[in-house]
């Protein structure tokens, strides 16, 4: 028995333990040189370093150029994926607070870049949406031969009109405006520039004057009242109720504002009735009517002088 378990480990291979790994043992990472150092180095050597940088930067232009030329496609691809979570979240395959990022990041294995979601966006706003007669805001092909820039800039201003103007977005202003531009042939940036800086409550229509707001007078601001009054409807039909509830007090108290103006009440008072007989005239206030011919009554005195000259 004794020879037996002496011939088995005998048998059994000895495996010397595994050495310690040294730090001389590791790749010794390179030094990074120093100014002095590069500038000690001879012309050859300092352009492996040069062509590095032209090489990263060729890498990164040509990088950037793909995702560029690549959005609109992108886009829709995004667009069709949000359609088919929609669809699915209406009928209950998905958890119901299921977010539209978490839903692409489980199908494309990393985050949805800003970008491409903006032009997404944009896409089933005016390429996905109706007009009255059934057809596409915008048609796909004019939403791939427009220039990005443009896009993403037709991006803003649809998503302040959709803020601005509630379900009557489709038919304001600033995006048929940006439709038109985007629908016809030819450079669409300086409509949209200029869309986008009235839009914004700013004068010209290029970059230069981008950041030249407009004086605010006192003409303009009550112009600006006026715009939102008859816009009442429209964001009462939106939902904005207590919006438009707020913006019908404060106008129909402003009156009382003149009461703290220091200007004296005979003066007001005579002001409300010019006011009131030129709204009963039909005539704008500051239009003074002069009568021709004989006055309708005469003057003091006038009667008995005429009858004084009869007899």
């Amino acid at each position: 028995m004794a020879k037996a378990k002496n011939a088995a480990q005998a048998a059994t291979p000895v495996v010397a333990p595994a050495a310690a790994e040294t730090p001389e043992a590791q790749t010794p990472r390179a030094k990074k040189l120093t100014f002095a150092d590069l500038v000690a180095l001879k012309v050859g050597d300092l352009a492996t370093h040069l062509k590095q940088i032209v090489k990263l930067d060729t890498a990164l232009s040509t990088a950037k150029e793909t995702f560029v030329t690549s959005l609109q496609f992108n886009a829709k691809v995004v667009a069709a994926l949000r359609r088919t979570y929609t669809e699915r979240l209406n009928a209950r395959d998905i958890p119901p607070d299921t977010k539209f990022p978490e839903y692409f990041e489980q199908n494309a294995g990393g985050k949805l870049p800003g970008r491409v979601e903006a032009l997404a966006a944009l896409f089933n706003s005016l390429c996905q949406t109706f007009d009255a007669n059934g057809k596409p805001l915008l048609s796909e092909e004019c939403f791939d031969n427009a220039a990005v820039d443009w896009l993403e800039k037709s991006n803003a201003i649809v998503k302040t009109a959709q803020k601005q103007h509630g379900e009557a977005w489709k038919t304001c202003d600033d995006v048929l405006d940006v439709i038109n531009a985007l629908s016809k042939p030819g450079d669409a940036l300086k409509t949209i520039k200029s869309v986008r800086a009235r839009q914004k409550g700013q004068v010209g229509d290029g970059e230069e004057n981008a950041g030249a707001a407009q004086p605010l007078t006192v003409g303009r601001a009550i112009e600006f009242l006026k715009s939102a009054m008859r816009n009442g409807g429209a964001m009462l039909a939106a939902g904005k109720q207590d919006e438009v509830f707020a913006l019908f007090g404060d106008t129909f108290h402003l009156h009382e504002h003149w009461e703290k103006s220091g200007i004296a009440e005979e003066t007001l008072d005579a002001w409300t009735v010019k006011l009131m007989d030129a709204a009963q005239k039909g005539i704008a206030p500051g239009i003074t009517v002069l009568n021709a011919g004989i006055p309708a009554t005469p003057p003091a005195g006038a009667v008995e002088r005429a009858a004084a000259l009869a007899s």
